[in-house]
């Protein structure tokens, strides 16, 4: 496996993988085995009783349907316990191909012993015996060592298990060496026609055993190479969403550089605002000039020092807020609306951050809207209890739960403004809440809960 692949692999959490999930599938396949095993067995017996003495067409029916009924019980028990083996083996990093191949092949041999030991209709049929079943286990693990889609696993296994389980029709080969060994002595008249049949049936057995083999090589190459396509998509798009992630924290810190070099113009505007304060004539405009400086100095504090909250009443934050929506594309589209209890109730807020936090809600709601066709973004403020609750709705396809924080959406967000927003809520000591519309509608909706300032 190339370096980089291995690396990704290692990275990925045990339970992402699914090593429960597989050793659970596993037990589940072997309940589904020792049922096939056990009733299987019973029918097979039945049905090759029925046709003794009867014509050739018959008996080959019956041989068939014997084969693909023992076939079926080996490759649930194989299958069963590699994926046992597989999921255990994840809980072993170091060792994890070694863990994988031992304790399915000790599985396999013990159920193969163990099983009819409890009860004799338990027997497992297959024309070779434990000790070589075993190791070519451990060969079919090995040649499919990189293959993770359980489907192409089993596809592969179905080669394996049929073609050796087509020895079951040879004369000279009977498994069931009581039921079908009466079935090949009324089948064949002379040793000539024996060796005929043998002669066939090995043949037919090399070229089906050859067609698994490279049928698996096949598959392993192509199961490997699309392993190494898909985790080196999903390493690239970590590192981009990471990329994007250090561009935004970098432009962050080139913005608080530029709003702290701000201070120096804005204190001298401020200066001249106060000289101008003490004349008659220009009182008036010294006072616009110092409400203006002061609103701008505790903005540039607020966005260099995060954790800086100030009192502010609902009504006036929303006041403001409306005056940074308007001018957007989809302003026109947002409708504020507050309840009248909330209006005078005051929130400790970083209010220059918390606006951007809104805003980004605001803009993931217009893009999703853009994609159902619709236009309306409706904005709920109201109390509860001792928190001010802002609900955001849209109109668009509806909120997707248990969606990794970076990936991309439908309209093309990347969920780094969620992410943000999300931050600054917790700051607050609030909450931030996504799920479905309640009212009916379809779209999504955004509840924002933070605490009130006597809380």
């Amino acid at each position: 496996m190339p370096e980089e692949t291995q690396m990704m692999k290692t990275m990925m959490p045990v339970q992402e993988r699914g090593a429960l999930k597989r050793i659970l599938a596993g037990l589940c396949v072997l309940l589904v085995g020792v049922i096939v095993l056990y009733y299987g067995n019973l029918y097979v017996n039945h049905i090759i009783t029925r046709l003794r003495g009867r014509e050739f067409g018959p008996m080959l029916f019956g041989s068939a349907f014997s084969v693909l009924v023992h076939g079926s019980q080996v490759l649930l028990l194989l299958l069963g316990w590699i994926l046992i083996g597989k999921g255990a083996g994840y809980y072993f990093s170091q060792a994890e191909t070694i863990v994988s191949v031992v304790l399915s092949c000790t599985g396999i041999g013990l159920s193969w012993i163990a099983f009819p030991f409890f009860y004799p209709g338990l027997e497992y049929t297959f024309p070779l015996e434990l000790y070589i079943l075993v190791p070519l286990v451990a060969l079919f693990e090995l040649l499919t060592l990189f293959v993770e889609n359980g489907v192409d696993r089993g596809a592969a296994m179905l080669l394996w298990v049929y073609s050796f389980q087509s020895l079951e029709l040879l004369p000279v080969f009977p498994t069931n060496r009581q039921a079908l060994s009466s079935l090949f002595e009324n089948m064949y008249h002379s040793n000539e026609e024996v060796a005929v049949a043998s002669m066939a049936g090995t043949a037919l057995f090399l070229s089906f055993m050859a067609g698994a083999v490279t049928s698996t090589w096949l598959l392993a190459r192509y199961s490997v190479r699309l392993s190494q396509v898909r985790r080196l998509w999903q390493y690239a798009h970590r590192r981009k969403s990471d990329r994007e992630e250090g561009l935004a924290e970098v432009n962050m810190v080139d913005m608080r550089s530029l709003v702290h070099d701000l201070r120096n113009p804005l204190a001298a505007i401020k200066g001249m605002a106060l000289l101008l304060q003490g004349e008659e004539t220009e009182s008036e405009k010294a006072e616009v000039m110092l409400r203006a400086t002061n609103y701008m100095e505790r903005m540039i504090n607020e966005i260099l020092y995060e954790d800086r909250h100030n009192s502010v009443a609902v009504e006036k934050f929303f006041d403001n807020l409306e005056k940074h929506i308007r001018p957007f594309p989809w302003g026109e589209y947002v409708t504020l609306t507050l309840s009248p209890d909330v209006r005078p109730v005051k929130i400790m807020i970083n209010e220059i951050r918390f606006i951007r936090a809104l805003l980004n809600i605001l803009d993931n709601a217009w893009r999703a809207n853009r994609t159902a066709g619709t236009k309306n973004i409706d904005a709920c403020v109201r109390l509860n209890a001792q928190f001010v609750e802002i609900e955001i709705l849209d109109n668009g396809p509806g909120y997707v739960p248990h969606a990794p924080l970076f990936q991309k959406s439908r309209w093309g967000s990347t969920g780094l403004g969620l992410a943000f927003t999300r931050k600054v809520v917790i700051a607050h000591n609030g909450n931030l809440l996504l799920s479905h519309r309640t009212d009916g509608v379809n779209g999504a909706s955004v509840l924002i809960s933070i605490p009130v300032a006597d809380a």
